[in-house]
């Protein structure tokens, strides 16, 4: 690791600086979306003047760039049919900070034949067990090292503080980690229960349904689910469960809202007791009225309270609800971007998703199917999530996306 840090150290400011970000990015998501989008604007313009400084301007000539700018024409030529382009124009513009980070981060990951790549995952190990010690020090005295305390019991926030945002982030960062550290079988799997238990006592039960399906397919899939891996599961479901058992928090949380999730006798009275499906059927209703257009990607929360207003929180017989945004990425992309804008999102995906399983097979890149696969349980239907286009969200869905095609775009480095 010191030999790491001085060869970084041997080369020019830019990338000193930028490899500073890449270090920190991990951290920099656990500030807030001003210092996040601070840095992002400084990444991709540090990255800009290394590569026409360099004249490496052949990196850009990739199908993800390529494809990623028709995603961008297309948010900006639906921000101008909209007739409502002043709330629009600033998330369709702006998803340029994204394209560029993509490509910023694969380059510099990938940054002389990989030199440094194996380093960054090591970091960002190292920040990820202090975030996970910090959680477990929360679930133990109620508050996390700094004295931040979860607003809501059964929930930990760790160093987000009041934002119970955490568990997007650890799901996020696990299963780089888990990938960073495949090939040392005792400590992937120490990491492996660990990642587990912490997630669940996070207390966001839809990133745990998430984690663990992704865990459950990189096991199979790289065939690590051993009788002994299997074992060591089990026993941590059962100290888990336990607990779980004898906390009036987790035990309602995990046990007694999910059995009654499945008591009710119609959709409408499931409806009528959820937090989520009155959203999720709000914005099915804005995409029905605005099905070619879709209300932009910066009015969902004025359109989704007027359409509450106008149908005094009833459609159908069926409650609704409005929200910033609708808790769910399918629903959400279908509101904002209608029918055109779903169909060409989820082509892209399932073009790239294709693409980095086949050099998977090929190249045995173990977070190049860790990375994929996150981007796969993003979009399981109907579990609640962030939103797709906030910062905070957007930058957690485009690094992994990023890392999943590592090695996998041309001209990278020449």
């Amino acid at each position: 690791m010191k030999n790491h840090i001085l060869n970084i150290f041997k080369e020019n400011l830019i990338i000193k600086i930028s490899f500073f970000f890449i270090l920190a990015f991990p951290i920099l998501l656990l500030l807030g979306s001003a210092i996040l989008n601070t840095s992002i604007f400084m990444m991709n313009i540090l990255f800009l003047i290394h590569i026409f400084y360099e004249k490496k301007l052949k990196i850009f000539n990739n199908d993800v760039f390529y494809l990623l700018i028709a995603i961008w024409v297309f948010f900006i030529i639906n921000a101008l049919l909209n007739n409502n382009f002043s709330e629009n124009y600033s998330r369709s513009f702006g998803f340029l900070r994204f394209i560029l980070l993509v490509i910023s981060f694969s380059y510099f990951v990938s940054y002389k034949n990989n030199q440094f790549k194996k380093f960054i995952f090591n970091i960002w190990t190292i920040i990820f067990i202090i975030i996970s010690l910090d959680l477990i020090f929360e679930l133990i005295f109620g508050f996390n090292t700094f004295g931040f305390k979860s607003p809501f019991p059964g929930r930990l926030t760790g160093f987000m503080g009041d934002e119970l945002k955490i568990g997007h982030w650890y799901l996020c960062f696990s299963l780089i980690i888990l990938s960073n550290n495949f090939n040392n079988h005792r400590k992937f799997y120490f990491l492996l229960l660990l990642i587990i238990a912490i997630s669940f006592f996070i207390g966001e039960r839809a990133n745990f349904i998430r984690l663990t399906i992704a865990i459950v397919f990189l096991l199979l899939i790289t065939r690590r689910l051993s009788f002994k891996s299997l074992g060591g599961l089990v026993i941590m479901c059962i100290i888990v469960f336990n607990y779980t058992d004898n906390n009036n928090y987790y035990k309602a949380r995990y046990m007694q809202q999910i059995k009654n999730a499945f008591k009710h006798n119609s959709l409408k009275e499931m409806n009528e007791n959820n937090e989520y499906t009155p959203m999720y059927i709000n914005a099915y209703n804005l995409f029905k009225d605005n099905k070619f257009l879709g209300v932009g990607l910066g009015s969902y929360y004025k359109k989704s309270h007027e359409k509450f207003n106008k149908t005094n929180n009833i459609i159908n017989g069926y409650r609704v609800l409005p929200n910033t945004h609708p808790h769910q990425h399918h629903f959400e992309i279908m509101a904002t971007l209608g029918l055109p804008g779903y169909i060409l999102i989820l082509s892209f995906l399932f073009y790239f998703f294709k693409k980095n399983l086949h050099f998977y097979k090929l190249n045995r890149q173990t977070i190049n199917l860790s990375s994929s696969l996150m981007i796969l349980v993003f979009f399981i239907p109907f579990l609640p999530t962030g939103s797709f286009f906030t910062t905070y969200g957007a930058t957690i869905f485009w690094l992994n996306f990023s890392l999943m095609n590592l090695g996998n775009i041309k001209n990278i480095d020449y």
